[in-house]
């Protein structure tokens, strides 16, 4: 986090604020943080707590199970251009809205990260910090990803020796979320990477979404790169049929409107079916 020259270092020890403060005529002159929604160093967090003189004001933690840092923050006065300060040490207090404040966090080492003055909005009591993280998790609540239309061809039951068709039914597409906190918005995108059969009969398939099976062309000018044959018949199965699961792996990233972003690993949705397979009898004339 760069620092103004004019501004020391920022130190946070057990739950007060320790400030030096030269002398300065003004606090709209006094730059705190990088940039209008101050500096984060250290990592993107993971949870932030935001204290106040009577105790928790808010908190929030992600989602995502990740291994950021967790910030503690908190208002602190700020009157006629200084800090208020008692005794030499400002304390916590309980922000009132409209008013302006020092607003200042640290991460479990107890390093300032990030410190600016901020007018107090209970609307955004975290006065915008970690904003494209917690948007982040809202567009990953709002990512709506559909369970998998197995499709099989023949239609119906299938037939020992018969080669089985396998295909996922419906768009086969990226999709995405988006949500906004503040003036920063998070997108979420889930590719589809592979359709992953599970036979019921021992055999596992991997495969893209497959070829759609067209019973209005000769069988002779269709291919597909993904097919099965049935060995046995289900008639000896529990149901007389074998469980088919198809499960679509995603691939998950995101970004924001700040310029974060990344990659938050791989969903799945699985669909099982129970399939029919018929011995199919010689007919001799």
């Amino acid at each position: 986090m760069r620092l103004s020259s004019r501004v020391p270092p920022l130190l946070l020890t057990s739950a007060f604020l320790l400030l030096a403060v030269p002398s300065v005529s003004s606090a709209a002159n006094l730059p705190l943080g990088d940039g209008p929604g101050g500096g984060i160093v250290g990592g993107s967090p993971e949870a932030v707590v935001v204290m106040g003189r009577s105790g928790p004001i808010a908190s929030w933690s992600s989602s995502g199970g990740g291994r950021g840092p967790t910030l503690t923050c908190a208002y602190y006065e700020w009157g006629g251009g200084l800090p208020v300060l008692v005794g030499g040490i400002g304390a916590p207090t309980d922000p009132v809205p409209g008013r302006e404040y020092l607003f200042g966090c640290v991460d479990a080492s107890r390093q300032m990260v990030h410190s600016r003055l901020v007018v107090y909005d209970p609307g955004d009591p975290f006065a915008g910090v970690a904003a494209a993280e917690r948007a982040l998790d809202e567009a990953r609540r709002r990512l709506d990803l559909p369970l998998p239309e197995p499709a099989l061809n023949p239609p119906g039951a299938q037939l020992v020796g018969v080669a089985t068709w396998l295909w996922v039914d419906g768009p086969w597409q990226a999709l995405e979320a988006t949500a906004t906190v503040g003036a920063v918005s998070s997108t979420v995108t889930a590719r589809p990477v592979e359709a992953v059969w599970s036979m019921g009969d021992g055999t596992t398939l991997t495969c893209g979404a497959g070829t759609p099976y067209d019973p209005t062309r000769d069988a002779r000018d269709q291919d597909s790169g993904c097919t099965h044959v049935f060995s046995r018949s289900s008639s000896g199965r529990p149901g007389g049929s074998y469980p088919v699961t198809v499960t679509v792996t995603y691939e998950v990233g995101w970004s924001a409107s700040t310029g974060a972003g990344g990659t938050l690993g791989t969903l799945t949705r699985s669909t099982s079916a129970a399939v029919v397979v018929q011995q199919a009898q010689a007919v001799i004339r």
